[in-house]
């Protein structure tokens, strides 16, 4: 039964041709037609529809068996897709890492002062990235105090300095930690003071001791770099855009907002500076 509803449409053409046969045999035999003749022809019948049965079995099997063959190499091909989107994604990420490489290797050497290229592998993710780790140490020539510069958008920027050396990295300090003292002076109008870091919570650094009678000569946006003077910092890196000027009565000093040049959120290369 299972066989007969599987192929319908084949036993029911058997079936009306075995019919069909018998019918104009019936009609068309004379009195001298002898049962062996009949039977012959029935037979014959019989035997051109189970062959008819058969053929539409074996045409259904192997468009089965094709069909199965044909998932399977699409599936291989889907798989195979996948593998090359893979290896071609990697490829990618390669290359911009080698191009990043190659970039921090021109900076380096750019740089008008001894430098040890360096990565970034570890943040504070408390106190806005108080202190942030990287991939050289003592071993390499790293020592505490040691000036931290990066180069962001093509210009370069003081991130901070040294706090501990170990033998295969190092923690660095934030020039916007309150720890932090940096000898600086506007560029523009060569006014100097000194920079520290505006505390905890903050991403901002204040520049005091500048004299009161530069008011009118600071300038919003105006940059601050490094002077050099009597610090571990070179002289000449950029350190942030003054924000707010705050000038307080009777006082002889003013107090400047700083924002850092650099962008810590995206901080990934370094440079430690070796002194002279």
């Amino acid at each position: 039964m299972e066989f007969i509803r599987r192929h319908r449409s084949g036993t029911i053409y058997a079936a009306l041709a075995l019919l069909c046969t018998v019918l104009l045999s019936l009609a068309t035999a004379s009195a001298a037609v002898r049962p062996r003749e009949l039977g012959v022809s029935l037979f014959a019948t019989l035997q051109a529809a189970v062959h008819t049965v058969g053929a539409s079995v074996t045409n259904t099997v192997n468009s089965v068996r094709e069909l199965g063959e044909l998932r399977q190499e699409h599936d291989l091909l889907l798989e195979r897709v996948a593998q090359y989107e893979t290896i071609e994604r990697d490829i990618e990420a390669m290359q911009l890492e080698i191009d990043r490489l190659n970039e921090v290797l021109g900076f380096s050497q750019a740089l008008r002062y001894q430098n040890i290229p360096a990565r970034v592998i570890g943040k504070d993710p408390g106190n806005l990235f108080s202190t942030i780790t990287i991939n050289r140490g003592t071993r390499d020539g790293v020592r505490q105090d040691m000036a931290i510069v990066a180069v962001q958008d093509g210009r370069q920027a003081l991130v901070g300095r040294v706090k501990t050396a170990g033998i295969n990295s190092s923690q660095v300090i934030p020039i916007f930690d309150a720890s932090n003292f940096v000898a600086a002076r506007l560029e523009r109008s060569r006014h100097e003071g000194l920079v520290r870091g505006g505390g905890i919570g903050t991403d901002h650094a204040l520049m005091s001791y500048v004299d009161a009678q530069a008011r009118h000569e600071i300038q919003y946006a105006d940059l601050v770099i490094t002077s050099g003077m009597a610090s571990i910092y070179p002289p000449g890196i950029p350190i942030g855009i003054v924000e707010a000027i705050q000038a307080r009565p009777y006082e002889t000093s003013l107090e400047l907002r700083i924002q850092p040049t650099v962008d810590f959120s995206r901080l990934e290369h370094v440079f430690v500076v070796v002194a002279e």
